[in-house]
C-alpha cells in the first residue's frame, strides 16, 4: 500500500546521466540506491580535498583542453562531491523519470568510478503514488536526457517539483479551466443541430479515430447505423445513435448487441438523455456516449469549428 508523501522542497534540482549511455542506471536503481559517475581519470583525493584548481588543471593538460571545457567537466565533478542533501537528484531511466536525494558520502570503487548513497531509495512515482511515466512529461523537461554531459541543472525546475509534487501550473490551470469551458459551450451547440448533422458528426469522430465505414451511413441493419471497421487492429464495431433515449430502451439494445457476435465493439450515442443514461456510463459492455462525451470527442478530433459552422 502506497503511503502518501509530503510535498518535497529541494533547494535545487540537478538531472544525472546514470554513465555513457546509461550503463550505471539498472545498478544504481534497481539494486545500489547510488548516483555513480565515471571520470576514472580524476584524483579522487584532489575532489575529497576540494582541491579544484588542480581538478580544473588536469582537464586543461588533455589534448581536447579547452578552458570553457575544462570548467564544465569540473564544476559536474565538484556538483557530485558537494551537493549536499537538499540536491534533488533526477534522472530517466525505463522510460520513466526517476527522483531521489542524496547523502555527499563519496565512495571511489575499484574501478575508479565514484558513488554517493541515495537517501531511502530512487523513486518512480509522484507523492500520491502514481507513476512519472515519459509519455505523461513535457518534451521540455524530456530533452533533459539528451544532455551530452553528466550532471547539469534542471532548466525545466519547476515543472519537474510541480510533476513530482502533483501541483499543477497556472498556466495548466487556466488551460483546463478554458477547456472546460469550451466542452460547456460545446455541447451546448451540439444539443441545437440538426439531427442528420449530429450524425455526420458522429461518424466524423470515428472516422478521426481511424475508424472506416464498412457500410453506408444509415443503412446497414436496422439496429446499426454505422458499421464500423479498424484497419489497424482489425475490429469490427456497430454505432447505434439515438436522438432520444432512457433506460430502457438502453438495455433493449444491448439485448439486441449480445446476439451480433461478429463484432468486437458496440456504441451507443444519443443526443438527448431522457432519464439516468449517465448511471450506465462506464458500467456495460455497450460504450454510452452521451452529448457530454460527445462534445469532449469533438474537442479532440478538432471539429469544433465544424460545430461552429454548422450552427451559425
Amino acid at each position: 500500500m502506497f503511503i502518501k508523501m509530503k510535498k518535497i522542497k529541494p533547494s535545487k534540482v540537478l538531472f544525472i546521466k546514470l554513465g555513457e549511455g546509461g550503463k550505471y542506471e539498472r545498478g544504481c536503481i534497481e539494486k545500489d540506491q547510488t548516483l555513480r559517475i565515471g571520470y576514472n581519470t580524476v584524483n579522487h583525493q584532489y575532489c575529497i580535498k576540494r582541491n579544484w584548481e588542480a581538478v580544473h588543471n588536469y582537464f586543461t593538460t588533455r589534448e581536447d583542453s579547452k578552458n570553457f571545457v575544462a570548467t564544465s567537466h569540473t564544476n559536474q565533478i565538484k556538483q557530485f562531491y558537494v551537493e549536499d542533501k537538499n540536491t534533488l537528484w533526477i534522472t530517466f531511466y525505463a522510460n520513466k523519470l526517476w527522483w531521489c536525494f542524496s547523502k555527499p558520502s563519496i565512495k571511489l570503487l575499484s574501478d575508479k568510478t565514484k558513488t554517493r548513497p541515495v537517501i531511502g531509495k530512487w523513486s518512480d512515482k509522484d507523492i500520491h503514488g502514481n507513476v512519472l511515466l515519459a509519455g505523461n512529461i513535457s518534451g521540455k523537461l524530456l530533452k533533459t536526457q539528451g544532455f551530452r554531459g553528466t550532471i547539469c541543472r534542471v532548466p525545466e525546475e519547476k515543472y519537474a517539483l510541480a510533476k513530482i509534487n502533483c501541483e499543477q501550473l497556472k498556466e495548466v490551470v487556466e488551460v483546463e479551466k478554458a477547456m472546460h469551458n469550451l466542452q460547456m459551450k460545446l455541447t451546448y451547440l451540439i444539443q441545437h443541430l440538426q439531427w442528420k448533422d449530429f450524425e455526420t458528426l458522429v461518424d466524423l469522430i470515428f472516422r478521426q479515430a481511424g475508424w472506416q465505414r464498412a457500410g453506408d451511413k444509415g443503412k446497414t441493419q436496422k439496429s446499426i447505423d454505422l458499421e464500423l471497421f479498424a484497419p489497424v487492429t482489425g475490429e469490427r464495431a456497430i454505432v447505434q445513435i439515438k436522438s432520444q433515449s432512457n433506460a430502457k430502451e438502453f438495455e433493449s439494445y444491448q439485448e439486441k448487441f449480445a446476439q451480433m457476435t461478429n463484432y468486437d465493439k458496440f456504441f451507443y450515442v444519443v443526443h438527448s438523455d431522457k432519464g439516468t443514461l449517465k448511471n450506465y456510463e462506464n458500467e456495460t459492455e455497450t460504450i454510452l456516449y452521451t452529448v457530454e462525451k460527445v462534445a469532449e470527442l469533438t474537442i479532440s478530433a478538432g471539429l469544433v469549428d465544424w460545430v461552429i459552422k454548422k450552427t451559425s
